[in-house]
């Protein structure tokens, strides 16, 4: 049997082989049968008095338990790398972004004392906001590990809006005067904000 619904059929089989109610040729005989008879196996392995339905129940109950832990194992797999490629994602914009203004003060002309060190300085705690993200990395891997699926839809729904912030951030600031320096400032300051946010999301 090759395909997914023959292994999930042949899951019950293997699971009382290995609690060892059954042995490799009864369950060769009940699989050869089920094939021409297409009777569930558990009722064949009762009918030919090799388990008890006791012990099938037993080993329906664990079948059921495997299955629920494969598919949140699946889930959260899939949660974890949709979350990890929007979180790479807005990393890059994040640091892009500042980086661009970076290099853009650096060219600027003090008009007041210190004015370009305030802006450097702000861009500078503006990097909080990736850095909270790369913590954010860690924390869906270890999500992961542990097929915590609400854990992830929390942190997917986290980056979700962090990322419809930052659009909307950079959409202002593409558009914003330098000028008041402290209007400016205080623009990039929401970073810093997101990122407190962000690490709270993150615990």
């Amino acid at each position: 049997m090759s395909t997914a619904a023959s292994r999930e059929k042949l899951r019950i089989g293997q699971i009382l082989l290995r609690r060892g109610f059954i042995s490799e040729a009864q369950l060769e005989r009940a699989l050869a049968r089920q094939s021409t008879t297409h009777q569930r196996l558990g009722a064949l392995l009762i009918a030919d008095g090799v388990v008890a339905e006791q012990d099938l129940a037993l080993g329906l109950s664990s079948q059921a338990r495997s299955l629920f832990m494969e598919r949140r194992r699946r889930a959260a797999k899939l949660l974890a790398q949709v979350a990890e490629k929007q979180r790479a994602e807005l990393e890059r914009q994040t640091l892009d972004f500042i980086n661009e203004w970076q290099q853009r003060v650096r060219r600027l002309q003090d008009r007041e004392n210190g004015e370009r060190k305030r802006r450097e300085a702000v861009l500078r705690l503006a990097m909080d906001f990736p850095r909270a993200l790369i913590v954010a990395q860690e924390r869906i891997g270890e999500a992961q590990k542990r097929d915590d699926a609400n854990r992830l839809r929390r942190i997917l729904g986290g980056l979700a809006e962090m990322e419809r912030n930052f659009a909307a951030f950079r959409q202002a600031m593409s558009g914003a005067s330098l000028y008041p320096l402290s209007e400016w400032v205080g623009r990039w300051q929401v970073l810093g904000e997101w990122a407190k946010d962000l690490q709270r999301q993150l615990v």
